[in-house]
């Protein structure tokens, strides 16, 4: 079973936000390093980086929960495996321009890359109920039915070469987050993923698009 979080990167050089699960209401919680207008800047202004790291990180089968200022987290993977949709909202409001009523994220995006950690097996939803449990959380963190939805949402985006979605196809569908012993693995079936033609066509005019960026922090 995988449960490794995926990587989004835009324009948010300056800008650092992460993904965790808030213990109480079970509901996905954004730190970042700037304001933000929805949040206030109570957690901003106590939170730690290391434990920060460690609230975003904290998986339940490997770490306890991280306490910030009598709050609990877990691993934000449980609420946003693909946090691109929380991305979304964080750089529109970042970046958006209060006084033009006509400004759209989506018209101001220079490259969008969403990078996956593996496709998960096909299974189909077991009849027993000990093996709901596992389907059930592979359903929650499923990662590409996420970015699928994501891509349906802003066609646009990709069919311009603005946003661009880089995962494994085959070969990482059993490698869990505990399994360090596989790294060769993962490097290899990567290393053949990104030759094939393809993927080496889009990560060059990915590459192009990102040198083409404007960052409006310093």
């Amino acid at each position: 079973m995988k449960f490794i979080r995926e990587v989004i990167l835009t324009t948010f050089d300056a800008c650092r936000s992460v993904c965790a699960t808030s213990r109480e209401t079970a509901e996905t919680v954004v730190f970042s390093s700037y304001y933000s207008d929805r949040r206030g800047n109570h957690l901003r202004n106590v939170a730690k980086i290391w434990e920060v790291a460690r609230a975003t990180s904290a998986a339940s089968s490997f770490f306890e929960p991280m306490d910030i200022d009598g709050l609990g987290f877990v691993d934000g993977g449980t609420g946003a495996n693909n946090p691109i949709r929380q991305l979304w909202t964080e750089a529109a409001d970042v970046f958006a321009e209060e006084d033009d009523l006509n400004w759209r994220l989506v018209d101001n995006i220079q490259c969008l890359v969403s990078i996956g950690t593996g496709k998960l097996l096909l299974k189909a939803f077991p009849n027993v109920v000990f093996g709901v449990f596992d389907a059930m959380v592979a359903i929650a963190t499923n990662t590409e039915q996420v970015a699928d939805l994501f891509e349906k949402e802003h066609t646009s985006v990709f069919q311009k070469g603005k946003a661009f979605r880089f995962n494994v196809d085959s070969g990482l569908e059993e490698v869990g987050l505990e399994e360090a012993a596989k790294l060769s693995t993962i490097e290899a079936v990567t290393t053949r993923y990104i030759q094939a033609e393809r993927n080496h066509l889009s990560l060059k005019a990915c590459a192009k698009n990102l040198a083409k960026r404007e960052c409006m922090f310093n």
